[in-house]
Formats: structure tokens, sequence, C-alpha cells
């Protein structure tokens, strides 16, 4: 049987295991009888109320044995738990993956050590026969439909991975703090104050990061570090402010071009190789394939986005990397810093790209939770409704609406990425998401995508639990009708024999 994520395999069978506790309960302590006696009563009183004792006897008994009928073919089909279901019985295909079903218990997800067997109740759960089949025609359908859906790359969840890397080692923080303060400000300095202009080979985005091709050819083959670098072999050529006669340093003091390169490292790791390391390996992968096979750029232009994003995270922390212009006013520089730290963060706060993510990644964990909750409460449903045979098709239709919600949420997904690729083009440019001027036109696409994921599927749900609701109501009409030709046949039956009683007495 397949279902839609990993923790549905597993909040599935606790549902059904919940199910047959509680309906157990009910069959112990009898309340699961009452419905039987509430329709014997009424079947009794009702008739007796509008019919003659004869009349009415008819009527009663052709009454009870319709609803019995009805009563016990619904819990024989859909209350009565009969099929077992287990964790390797339920499985996930994912969609554009090519791979096998993969099934409960090797998910390769940290589900299958917190869910054990032991945690589940320790027993197999078992479901009627009803709900086997509505859930498996349910999961069939849903795999069907998303196999039709076209494969996209998930920009959401790229972009959230690269947003979210930081850096972790405090003295690589501390290295490039002092990058930036050796030799970005200076560089930056330098140009702005001999009224230099940006070559036209280069973009005009160059000299708003660290590694800006048109420093590294420029300012930072003379510029160097104020202290020594470990890992940069002392130069005599070039660190002069040292006597060798009188001291031999461990290290040098490398130009800024060579820190950030690496070049004259003992292990050729420059400050821009040891950033990059701080970037999960397998989500700079996926951006530059992702970016790359979607904008054009190269790898190389990609990673150095990525770079630059991982930077402009720490910008407060390195000084404030985006007031360039206020670098010679101290206490501007402060007053500017502060206020754009704090703006940015309102500005970020207020983003739906770590919104969005999140509610793609909670998206399943509700549908799962709701699904193992109707499936644990359903005893008490049916119990209620007095094993009503309309109740039956209208939950039934509740289910499939719940579980289809994964096709609407993967229709959403597409859309999703085609529109944040097409209004926003340069969507990877994550560095800019704070001061972007096109903030009003990422969050039109940042509600419209939430109204599907949100909105959509609970008018879905409504739609489809009104149509059950119509479904269920035509069939119990169907069957009234039943017994009220039954009863009305009685009666003419009963006045028939009044009047021909009549004429044997005349």
């Amino acid at each position: 049987m397949s279902v839609s994520s990993y923790l549905e395999i597993y909040l599935t069978q606790f549902g059904w295991s919940l199910y047959g506790l509680l309906w157990d309960i009910l069959v112990q302590t009898g309340l699961a009888y009452l419905p039987f006696i509430a329709m014997l009563l009424r079947n009794i009183a009702e008739p007796i109320k509008s019919q003659e004792a004869k009349d009415a006897s008819s009527t009663s008994l052709r009454r009870i044995e319709i609803d019995l009928i009805s009563m016990f073919t619904v819990i024989v089909l859909a209350v009565q738990p009969v099929l077992t279901i287990q964790i390797n019985g339920l499985s996930v295909r994912k969609a554009c993956a090519n791979g096998q079903a993969i099934t409960g218990g090797s998910t390769g997800t940290t589900y299958d050590s917190t869910f054990t067997q032991a945690a589940l109740g320790g027993v197999s759960a078992k479901i009627p026969i009803w709900w086997y089949g509505v859930l498996a025609v349910t999961g069939g359908i849903d795999d069907a439909a998303i196999v039709g859906i076209p494969c996209s790359a998930d920009l959401r969840l790229t972009s959230f991975k690269i947003s979210n890397a930081r850096i972790k080692d405090p003295q690589l923080r501390q290295q490039t703090r002092l990058f930036f303060n050796d030799c970005y400000a200076p560089a930056m300095a330098a140009f702005l104050d001999n009224g230099q202009s940006l070559p036209n080979n280069h973009a005009p985005d160059d000299l708003d990061w660290l590694g800006s091709t048109f420093m590294l050819n420029g300012a930072y083959q003379t510029l160097r570090a104020s202290t020594n670098m470990p890992g940069f072999s002392y130069d005599k050529n070039r660190d002069l402010e040292y006597n060798p006669a009188v001291y031999l340093p461990k290290d040098g003091k490398p130009t800024c071009a060579q820190w950030w390169t690496g070049q004259g490292h003992v292990n050729n790791v420059g400050l821009r190789d040891a950033l990059i390391s701080q970037i999960d390996v397998s989500y700079l992968t996926d951006f530059k394939t992702t970016v790359a096979a979607l904008s054009g750029k190269s790898k190389q232009d990609v990673e150095d986005i990525a770079l630059k994003t991982l930077i402009a995270r720490e910008e407060g922390y390195f000084n404030g990397l985006r007031d360039l212009n206020q670098y010679n006013d101290p206490s501007m520089a402060n007053v500017g810093n502060s206020v754009a730290a704090t703006l940015g963060s309102l500005v970020e706060a207020m983003s739906f790209y770590p919104a969005m993510y999140m509610m793609k990644a909670a998206a399943p964990i509700i549908q799962a939770a709701i699904l193992m909750l109707i499936y644990g409460l359903m005893p008490f449903y049916f119990l209620f409704s007095a094993y009503d045979i309309s109740k039956v098709v209208f939950m039934s239709i509740i289910v499939f609406s719940v579980k289809f919600w994964t096709v609407l949420w993967a229709v959403a997904h597409w859309l999703d990425n085609h529109l944040l690729a097409a209004i926003q083009p340069a969507w990877f440019q994550l560095q800019d998401a704070v001061s972007q001027n096109n903030m009003v036109v990422s969050m039109v696409v940042d509600f419209v995508v939430a109204g599907l994921f949100v909105v959509v599927p609970l008018f879905w749900s409504g739609v489809l639990g009104w149509a059950g609701y119509r479904v269920g109501s035509e069939m119990m009409s169907s069957l009234h009708r039943m017994r009220d030709n039954a009863g009305a046949a009685g009666m003419a039956g009963g006045a028939t024999a009044a009047k021909a009683g009549g004429r044997i007495i005349k």
C-alpha cells in the first residue's frame, strides 16, 4: 500500500492500532451495541404512533430487517478490523527519483529508530476491509497523478540550504574579519579616493564582496595581512619587516591575493577555500547544478554567489560589508550598520523564503497527523452515527480528500518553482535578498504559493466533504424510501382488509 511520506508509514499503523484499541473498548463495555437498541426502539415506536397495531407490527418488522442488514454490512465491511497492516507493507515512492518504493523500517531516516514496533504498540495493527480498499485505491491514484506532473528542481529547498549556511569555525570568522579590515576596506578606500572606474569587463557588483576580481588583480597584489597567518610560510622578499639574522618567524604575512587564493599556503588552502568548506558539499553541489542549468552561469560563478551569501549573512560581525560608502567615518558606519542590521533582520523575518520552506517541510507531517487522528477516532464516529452507511461514504471521501493533498502540493511545488524562475529570474542572488528592490514581486509569488499550499487543500476537502454529504444523504434517502414504501404497503393492505371486512359484516 502506498502512502505519501515516511512519517505517514508509521502514523498510519499507529492510527489503526489506536482504532483497534478503541473499538475493543467499545465492544467490551457494550457501548458498541447501543445503536442496535436505539434502532429497535425507534422502528417499533414510530409505526405504532401512526398506524394500527397490526399494520405497525408489519412495518416495524420490515424496517428492522432493512436497518439490521444495513448496520451489519457497515460493521462487517467498515468497522470490524480484519486485515493486518504492518510498516513493511506500507511504502513511499518519491516522484522524479526513478527508484523503487521505500518501505517502512528501511527509510534511512530517524523515523526508523524512533517509531519502533514497541513504540507503535508492539502488535500488528488490523484494518477493516473497506478502509484497506479505500487507502489502496487512494494511494494508487495519488502516485499516478504525481508521476504525471513534470519534474522540476526544488528552488525553495536549494535556496534555503545555502541561505542558512553559517561560518561555524570561530577562528575562520576572525580571519575573515581581519581580511576585511586589512584588505577589502583599504582597497575600497583607495578605489573611491582615486576616483577609479570599474573596467567594462567586470560585473557591476564585482566590488561588492571580499573576493572582487578587480581587487585580486589590483590592490590585493600589494596589500598584506597585518599579522602572521598560520600556514603561509615566511618570504624574505615579501616580509621585509623581519631581519632573518635576528628573528625568523614561522609564518609570514601574505599579500591579500595570496591570502584569498591560497598561493604560498602549505596546503594551498586560502580564505576562499576555507569559507567554501563551511557549506555542506551536497548543498553546494545541488545549488551549483540547479543555478548553472537555469541561468547559464558557470559553476565557478555560482560558487561565488554561494560564497557571497555566506559572507553577507555574517555582515554584522564583519563590520558591515554593505555600508561601504561610509568606510571612512567610523561613527556614521556604526550608526549605519546598526540601522541596516535592524532593518535587514526585520525584512528577512518578513521574507517568505524560510517560511515557504518550512511550510513545505511541515505539510506532509500535518497531513500524516490528521490522517492518524481520523483513523484512530473513527470507532466513535461510527458509534455516534449508528453505523449509518451514508457516513461511511462521507468519511471515505474525507480520507480521499486529505490524502489527495499530496497531489495538490505537488502542483503547488511545480508552480512555485516556475513562477519563481519566471517572475524573479535572479532568485539565486541570495546575498541581495534583503536589499533587492523587487521585494513586492517576490512576495506576490510567495503569497500565491502559500495560498496553494494552505487554502486550496482546505477548500478541496470542504468541497469533497459537501459532495460526500450529498452522496451519503442520497443513499440514506433511498434506504428510507424502501422503508417508507414498506410502511405504505402495510397501511394500504390494512385499509383494504378493513374495507373487505366491512362489506362482509354488512
